[in-house]
């Protein structure tokens, strides 16, 4: 409990001292963006101008390596999406994304945005989810070790899997070996 609390202890003088040096040096991080965002498209004030600049310049989103978006990047792009209401000049919006290659879970990436994502984008835009479940990379051996990982029982709920398997060739070839 000691060294727990000394922990504590020097973790936030860390963060204090850190904090301090950004501002004396006006300098902002990648989390201070992403929430500086976040805060300038929730402030009325401020919002209408912003989404009207955004409207103007991009017709097409593509959000791509989703899984490694985390809740508040997630909610940037929402607000950003939620201003249009049924304004037929909203833009196209294209995700793309595999859960089982997250790999940002330290910096607050969740591959279960994935479900809100894809209500979402039904409920507001009529979106189309086309699921790729085939690759071409890998041997038949990796793939079924990856859906044995996927599908073990103490996998953590509500995390999306959807079964892969092995494209095959298309001289009619698995790896190597005539089908």
């Amino acid at each position: 409990l000691q060294i727990n609390r000394a922990l504590f202890l020097v973790g936030q003088a860390y963060l204090d001292e850190y904090q301090d040096i950004k501002a004396a040096q006006g300098a902002l991080d990648f989390s201070d963006l992403e929430w500086q965002a976040y805060r300038l498209l929730s402030r009325e004030e401020f919002a209408a101008y912003l989404l009207g600049r955004l409207d103007a310049r991009y017709k097409h989103i593509l959000l791509d390596e989703f899984q490694d978006t985390n809740p508040l990047q997630w909610s940037i792009v929402r607000s950003w999406l939620d201003a249009y209401g049924d304004d037929h000049q909203r833009p196209t919006v294209f995700v793309v994304g595999d859960p089982k290659q997250s790999i940002y879970r330290f910096r607050g990436a969740d591959a279960r945005l994935f479900d809100q994502a894809a209500e979402f984008l039904d409920a507001q835009f009529g979106a189309v989810i086309c699921e790729q479940v085939t690759t071409r990379r890998n041997s038949e051996e990796v793939v079924h070790a990856v859906n044995q990982i996927f599908t073990l029982p103490n996998r953590p709920q509500g995390y999306p899997f959807v079964e892969q398997r092995r494209h095959l060739d298309a001289d009619g070839f698995k790896h190597g070996q005539a089908v």
